[in-house]
């Protein structure tokens, strides 16, 4: 029920730029940036539909979002705090607050024509209830700011006595920190304060503060005094970059299913700082899926306009459309700026990319364009898994990688496999398609790669199993077997990624990957429970128990205990530690290590304990599901 209109930023260019291309083309390149980059080398041949767009053009509504980013036509970064800058005027626009609004907001509006009249007190008359002092301090001298998000503070001014000196404040301290609870708008004195002031004759005040972890509170408390003081003005200068940025696109409407093919990138990413670049894609133009409150216990769907009018106390939450969306994809490695394959479920009419910027004190990041490859789809689904599943390291093994394509009426097919590993591959031994050995050429035979072509597969051929037979050496644990097929009439389409999966009854395994066989039995033992999990926060069987038992050492052993994707990236580094003999548990709860829920699929797990003369690793399997 999502009826909500896609304000997708490519149809906003359609008619100034043709955005939709040709339904001939045989690539499509999407460029946000880098306008004054040299245009991609494909650009310029027949069937090639290039289109460059600005950041600076970008309009996030509905679905995507810039946050705290400096955005121009170069590039876009975290936004760094101008340090002359006062932020505390602007600061509701931020979803801050100020609190006793009613009795000072003045203090914090940028002018020093209006002012706070902090009447006398004295602490002698408040030794009890809710105006009760902290030495000297009470909550009548309080003035109390929520800044909406963490900052690095860099200094406090405070304007006092412009119409008359002699009520000038005297006395002073500042605590700044975390939101405290707030009960009816009291908020006495905090402590501990991180600057205090004594004896101020000054009415112009520049209060530098020590350097501290980024906080969402000031609080500046005036101490007991017998004359009215002034305040005139507090004034608040943050520095350094923003905790964190981010750039989410709008969702991208390709009008048709599409194969997606390399994503490049350019920019920068500081020492100590990340710059995290994920990918999702989807079969409608919503990822999210919006709820009522049906009043009689139950909720409905609405769409997002319906959403959006609802009453607060009618809405019932929104929630991520599993059914038609990829989970976001583990980021991706910033150092493949110069293309890596999208992880993301192909062929999908719909995508959408995100950038997280997150700082680390001056260390911040960069990018200045991203660029997508895509093209029609040759199949409307391809299934593949490699066999056997284990085999021992550094020795040549057989393997058979066996493909099951769907192609249906419009679907281009396909004549070529290309497998990619980091194992060493040193043969291609046949060619079968539906069990019959047909003939086959070998185009490329690299120690990682191999291409092959045979006789083309089109509708007629839609469900028979193509098996490729090759010799490999698998090197590490986890190696995958990475498998695209295209159409070797269009060379300059992008060719079409292989889905993990059951393509046949006859192989076990499901996978693309090959785990390396126990060196030795006696010293690590591995067992997983449960292998299925989903983890959706439900609180049942949200994580997965990788126990492992540690036999027959003296000391202690290094252990690593990793979850991997099948794009063999990293996907969590569950424990590192030093471990002696005995039975141990480390759970993952499926989350990357940027904190966010993987999505579903098959994932590796590696256990490997390096004790004093020996290395041995254990791997295995897990299937995250929701």
């Amino acid at each position: 029920m999502k009826a909500a209109p896609l304000l997708s930023l490519f149809w906003i260019f359609s008619s100034a730029v043709g955005f939709w291309a040709d339904p001939a083309s045989g690539l499509t390149i999407y460029r946000f940036g880098g306008e004054d980059q040299p245009k991609p080398p494909e650009e310029g041949h027949a069937g090639v539909d290039f289109r460059q767009l600005s950041w600076m053009d970008f309009d996030a509504e509905p679905h995507g979002a810039a946050i705290d980013l400096d955005v121009d036509s170069t590039g876009i970064q975290p936004l760094k705090r101008n340090p002359d800058f006062n932020i505390a005027p602007g600061i509701k626009e931020k979803g801050g607050e100020y609190l006793r609004a009613d009795v000072n907001a003045a203090v914090w509006d940028g002018d020093t024509g209006t002012f706070w009249l902090a009447e006398q007190y004295l602490c002698a008359k408040h030794r009890s209830g809710s105006g009760a002092c902290i030495d000297v301090f009470g909550r009548a001298g309080t003035a109390n700011i929520f800044l909406g998000g963490l900052y690095n503070i860099d200094r406090l001014r405070v304007i006092s006595g412009f119409t008359d000196p002699g009520r000038t404040v005297g006395i002073l301290r500042v605590h700044i920190g975390p939101l405290p609870i707030v009960n009816y708008g009291i908020v006495p004195p905090k402590s501990p304060w991180i600057v205090e002031v004594r004896d101020n004759r000054e009415q112009i005040l520049d209060i530098p503060i020590p350097p501290h972890e980024p906080v969402e509170f000031v609080q500046v408390s005036l101490a007991e005094h017998n004359t009215d003081w002034e305040v005139n003005e507090i004034e608040v200068y943050a520095k350094g970059f923003v905790k964190q940025a981010a750039y989410i696109s709008d969702v991208i409407d390709f009008e048709r299913p599409m194969a997606w093919g390399d994503l490049r990138w350019s920019g920068v990413q500081d020492p100590g700082a990340q710059v995290l670049i994920q990918t999702r894609s989807g079969l409608d133009d919503d990822a999210d899926v919006f709820w009522r409150f049906t009043g009689r216990g139950g909720k409905i769907e609405v769409s997002r306009d319906g959403y959006d009018d609802l009453k607060r106390d009618e809405k019932a939450g929104i929630t991520h459309d599993l059914d038609h969306w990829t989970f976001w994809s583990a980021p991706y490695d910033f150092a493949d700026s110069s293309g890596t394959p999208v992880v993301s479920a192909s062929p999908r009419r719909y995508f959408q990319f995100k950038i997280d910027f997150l700082p680390r004190e001056d260390a911040g990041g960069r990018v200045g364009f991203v660029e997508l490859r895509a093209s029609e789809p040759v199949a409307t689904n391809l299934v593949g898994e490699v066999w056997p599943v284990e085999a021992r390291v550094g020795q040549q093994s057989s393997f058979t990688y066996a493909l099951r394509p769907t192609i249906h009426p419009g679907d281009i097919g396909f004549d070529r496999l290309e497998i990619e590993t980091s194992s060493i591959i040193s043969a291609v031994e046949a060619v079968r398609i539906g069990d019959v050995p047909v003939a086959f050429a070998v185009e490329a035979e690299e120690p990682h790669r191999l291409a092959v072509s045979f006789p083309r597969l089109e509708e007629r051929d839609s469900g028979t199993l193509v098996e490729v037979d090759f010799a490999a050496q698998v090197l590490r644990y986890g190696a995958i077997f990475a498998a695209q097929v295209s159409d070797s009439d269009r060379p300059l389409e992008v060719p079409q990624g292989v889905n993990a999966g059951d393509a046949t009854a006859k192989y076990e395994g499901n996978r693309v990957s090959v785990v390396t066989a126990a060196q030795e039995q006696r010293l690590l033992q591995v067992r997983v429970e449960p292998t299925i999990f989903t983890p959706n926060g439900d609180g049942r069987n949200d994580e997965i128990g990788i126990r492992y038992n540690i036999l027959e050492i003296t000391g202690r052993a290094q252990v690593t205990v990793e979850v991997w994707d099948l794009s063999g990236r990293r996907v969590q580094q569950v424990y590192a530690g030093a471990d002696g003999i005995g039975e141990y548990e480390r759970t993952w709860n499926g989350r990357d290590e940027a904190g966010s829920l993987v999505p579903p699929g098959i994932y590796l797990y590696r256990v490997l304990v390096a004790a004093d003369r020996e290395k041995v690793e254990k791997t295995g399997v897990v299937y995250a599901t929701y």
